[in-house]
C-alpha cells in the first residue's frame, strides 16, 4: 500500500473511533447556529451581545464571579470561518486521541487545556473577550506530540517532537511580543490561550507516560531482575 493509501486507512479509522469529538464539533456547531439564526454573516444579531458578554471569557467576567465562562467560552465563536477551522482541527486530532486512548482521555486533556489556556489569555490581555476551542485544541496537538514523538507529522517533514516544540517555543514568543506590539483591531489571535493550551496538553501528556526513567533507575531495574532470576547454572 503506497504512503497515500496507509494515511487515507489512519484517518478513516481515526473518524471510526471519534465519539466525543463528534459530539463537542456537533455542539459547537449547533450553539453557532441558534446565536446567529436567522442572521447571516459573522455580525453578532442585535440583542444576542449577553450571549457573549455572559458565557465568552473576560477578565471582568471572572472577576464578577462568572466562573462558567472557564467552560463556556470554548463552544462560542465569532466567525463562521473560525468556528470551521476549530470544527476540523477538533474532529481530525480528537478523533486520533480517541483512537489511541479513549474519550475519557480526549475530555480531560481538552477541558484541562481550554481551562489553562482561558487563564493564561486573561491574564495576559485582560481587556479583551475570549472565545474559540483553539486553547482546547492546542492541548490535543501538543498531547499527540508528547505521547507520539517519534512520529512524523505529516505534511511538515519533522518529528511530533520538535513540533510540539516549535508550537510552544513559537507561542511564548508571540505572546513576549504582544507586550511590546499594540494588537491587531482587525485579527487578534490569542496567543496566551495557545501557549496555555499547549502546555497542559505537555503535561497531561507527560503524566500518561509515566515518570521519567534515569539510566541509574534502568540499571538498578535490571539489577534487581538479574538478582531475582538467580546465578546461570
Amino acid at each position: 500500500m503506497t504512503k497515500r493509501g496507509e494515511r487515507w486507512r489512519t484517518l478513516a479509522a481515526d473518524l471510526r473511533a471519534a465519539k466525543l469529538s463528534l459530539v463537542l464539533v456537533g455542539l459547537m456547531v449547533l450553539i453557532h447556529a441558534l446565536v446567529f439564526y436567522p442572521f447571516h454573516g459573522d455580525e453578532i444579531p442585535v440583542g444576542s451581545e449577553w450571549i457573549f458578554e455572559s458565557f465568552g471569557l473576560s477578565f471582568e467576567g471572572l472577576g464578577a464571579g462568572k466562573v462558567w465562562q472557564l467552560v463556556t467560552y470554548t463552544f462560542l465563536h465569532g466567525l463562521w470561518v473560525h468556528l470551521l477551522i476549530n470544527a476540523l482541527g477538533l474532529l481530525l486530532l480528537g478523533a486520533r486521541v480517541e483512537r489511541i486512548s479513549g474519550s475519557f482521555t480526549l475530555l480531560k486533556v481538552f477541558m484541562s487545556a481550554s481551562l489553562l489556556g482561558g487563564l493564561a489569555q486573561v491574564l495576559v490581555s485582560q481587556d479583551r473577550l475570549l472565545v474559540g476551542a483553539s486553547g482546547g485544541i492546542a492541548g490535543i496537538l501538543l498531547w499527540l506530540t508528547t505521547v507520539s514523538p517519534e512520529a512524523r507529522a505529516w505534511p511538515i517533514p519533522v518529528s511530533a517532537k520538535n513540533l510540539g516544540r516549535g508550537i510552544l517555543i513559537s507561542e511564548a514568543g508571540f505572546v513576549i511580543a504582544s507586550f511590546f506590539v499594540p494588537p491587531s483591531d482587525i485579527i487578534h489571535v490569542a496567543h496566551a490561550c495557545h501557549l496555555g493550551g499547549g502546555i497542559a496538553g505537555w503535561l497531561v501528556g507527560r503524566r500518561s507516560l509515566g515518570p521519567v526513567l534515569s539510566r541509574e533507575d534502568l540499571l538498578e531495574e535490571r539489577a534487581r531482575r538479574e538478582a531475582a532470576d538467580g546465578p546461570e547454572a
